[in-house]
């Protein structure tokens, strides 16, 4: 087998003497002070000037790596200096001449056995070692935390000054990420999410509305509320409607998205208030009972998506208050996407009296009739499903365990026996009899 291992050209040189490094300023112990103190002034200024272009200036993270980079080479420079200034005033006398700068001694040194000098090598690199570290410390320290600063804080800021409204959305993905929860609690962060309100591209807007959800920016609600009322764009309107209810129950937010379902605004718009709606809940998950009226208003709308959206906001609420209307409509409507939408608020409204009746719904219901699957996708990839595109016995089979599964238990267990019956439903019918033990 072929030896792997490194060129034979390459040496690890431990000899302090042949390194060759900075030379010219340890000729003399006065210059080596005087260039050491200038090497250590100009890190410091360095660093400063480069956390302030940073901080307050930059759009490029490319320029802020370079200048990163700069700064990390300043201070292993004045690392060195600094270490070869230790080792003239705390080695072995004539260190720096002998050693360091490898002199032979002079005809006056003849008494000095250059034999005798220890070379301190290992002790040089430790030195630089801890050096490095301490000016590394000590720069990010004097220049306010810049290194941990700018790994969450500074990236983003310089990514949102970009031209590039996707450099902007990237940085709002990656703020919007879980793994970078530790930074969520930022004022910085959270200012720079609401600032983004008014970015002049959609997405980024979005990007930032979205955000300001995940990070629950309950200080946005008032910039939102004028975003979701008065802002030009629709998209944009509609992403802030539903990032309000997201962000909590709030009587104002309830009274402004129950007001954007109305056909006075548009289309997309109103999707945004029913969904801001069906997530809205108060810390101890009540629900916005209160909007049922509006939401009522809006069941019988031409547009198929708006009325789906409707009852699937009743069906969030969970209030048994348009119980028997929506019961009307299950009876009336022939199958199709209105019954089928009512099908599904009927799941959240229905009580244990209506139990039975699922059960016979359930025995007329045709094994091979389904309704059509109506979903959206939210900006972090989750799915919400306005109607589920499942069999309708199936729909009727989880009204009956979302209501009073215990009193039809035998049932529920001749529904899972029966081999007529389909796999799925079957499945469902033990998912039910699991959840209740």
């Amino acid at each position: 087998m072929a030896k792997v291992g490194l060129p034979s050209s390459f040496k690890l040189v431990t000899d302090v003497s042949q390194w060759g490094l900075l030379r010219w300023p340890a000729e003399n112990r006065a210059r080596l002070v005087a260039c050491t103190l200038l090497a250590t002034a100009l890190t410091v200024v360095f660093g400063f000037a480069c956390a302030h272009y940073i901080f307050e200036h930059s759009s490029s993270t490319f320029v802020n790596l370079l200048l990163i980079t700069a700064n990390m080479f300043t201070v292993l420079v004045t690392a060195f200096l600094q270490a070869v200034l230790v080792g003239d005033l705390f080695f072995t006398d004539s260190w720096r001449e002998h050693v360091f700068l490898g002199r032979k001694p002079t005809k006056k040194d003849d008494q000095i056995d250059i034999s005798a000098i220890n070379d301190h090598n290992a002790e040089f690199i430790v030195v630089i070692i801890l050096l490095i570290a301490v000016n590394a410390v000590g720069l990010n320290f004097v220049t306010g935390n810049f290194f941990t600063e700018y790994h969450a804080e500074g990236y983003y800021q310089v990514l949102m000054r970009s031209d590039d409204p996707d450099d902007r959305a990237r940085a709002l993905r990656s703020i919007a990420d879980p793994l970078n929860r530790t930074v969520w609690e930022r004022d910085a962060l959270r200012d720079l999410v609401i600032d983004a309100f008014d970015d002049p591209d959609g997405e980024v807007r979005r990007h930032a509305i979205h955000t300001a959800a995940v990070l629950d920016i309950i200080s946005a609600r008032d910039d939102l509320l004028d975003v979701a009322i008065d802002h030009e764009d629709p998209t944009t309107r509609s992403e802030a409607a539903f990032t309000l209810g997201r962000l909590g129950y709030d009587p104002e937010s309830r009274e402004v998205l129950e007001e954007l379902v109305y056909d006075e605004h548009p289309d997309e718009v109103r999707l945004g208030a029913f969904r801001g709606l069906a997530v809205m809940e108060d810390e101890r998950g009540g629900r916005p009972h209160r909007a049922v009226p509006a939401i009522m208003d809006q069941i019988d709308d031409d547009d198929e998506e708006i009325m789906a959206h409707a009852f699937w906001t009743l069906a969030r609420i969970r209030s048994s208050t348009p119980r028997d209307r929506i019961r009307e409509i299950i009876e009336e409507e022939d199958h199709g996407l209105r019954r089928c939408a009512a099908l599904e608020a009927f799941k959240g409204v229905a009580t244990a009296d209506d139990a039975t009746w699922a059960r016979r719904q359930f025995q007329a219901a045709d094994h091979d009739t389904r309704c059509p699957e109506i979903k959206f996708r939210n900006l972090d990839d989750r799915i919400y499903r306005v109607v589920y595109g499942d069999p309708v016995r199936v729909a009727w089979l989880k009204v009956v365990g979302n209501t009073d599964p215990y009193s039809h238990e035998r049932w529920l267990r001749r529904v899972i026996a029966d081999p007529e019956e389909s796999d799925y439903a079957r499945q469902v019918a033990a998912e039910i009899m699991e959840a209740m033990d």
